[in-house]
C-alpha cells in the first residue's frame, strides 16, 4: 500500500469490486491504527452500520442500530471488515485479491435474504 495515498480520496465511497470484479459494495468507514506515530489502515468497513456509525447524528446512528440488529447472529459484532492487505489495486476501483464467496463476513443479511427467499424465486438462480 502507498504511505503517501490519502485514504479519504482512495478509499471512502469508492466501488469495492472482489478479485472478479463482482461489485460488492462501497467502502464506508476505514479503521486506523497507529504505528510509530504513524496512521496506517488496518481494514476497510462496509455495510449499512459501518456508514451509520461514520455519518453521526440521529439518521446516522438509526441505521448504524438497524443494520446490527439484522446481522445473522453468527456474524461477529461491529461493521463487516476487510483487511487491508486483501486491497490488489486502489484506483479506478478498489478491487480485492480474493472471491466474494472467501469474504464469510461480508453481506450476512444479504446472503440470508437470497438463500431463503430470493432464490425461491422462479428463475432467480443460485447466490453465492
Amino acid at each position: 500500500m502507498n504511505e503517501h495515498l490519502s485514504a479519504r480520496i482512495a478509499l471512502l465511497d469508492n466501488q469495492l469490486v472482489d478479485v472478479d470484479r463482482r461489485p460488492i459494495g462501497r467502502v464506508d468507514d476505514v479503521e486506523l491504527s497507529l504505528e510509530n506515530g504513524t496512521l496506517r489502515v488496518d481494514s476497510i468497513l462496509i455495510g449499512a452500520q459501518a456508514l451509520g456509525e461514520r455519518l453521526g447524528g440521529t439518521i446516522g446512528r438509526g441505521m448504524a442500530a438497524v443494520a446490527a440488529r439484522l446481522r445473522p447472529r453468527t456474524d461477529p459484532p461491529g461493521p463487516a471488515r476487510i483487511d487491508v492487505a486483501l486491497i490488489e489495486e486502489f484506483e479506478p476501483l478498489v478491487r480485492l485479491n480474493v472471491p466474494f464467496r472467501e469474504l464469510r463476513e461480508v453481506a450476512g443479511l444479504e446472503r440470508w435474504l437470497a438463500r431463503h427467499a430470493i432464490e425461491r424465486l422462479p428463475g432467480a438462480g443460485r447466490a453465492d
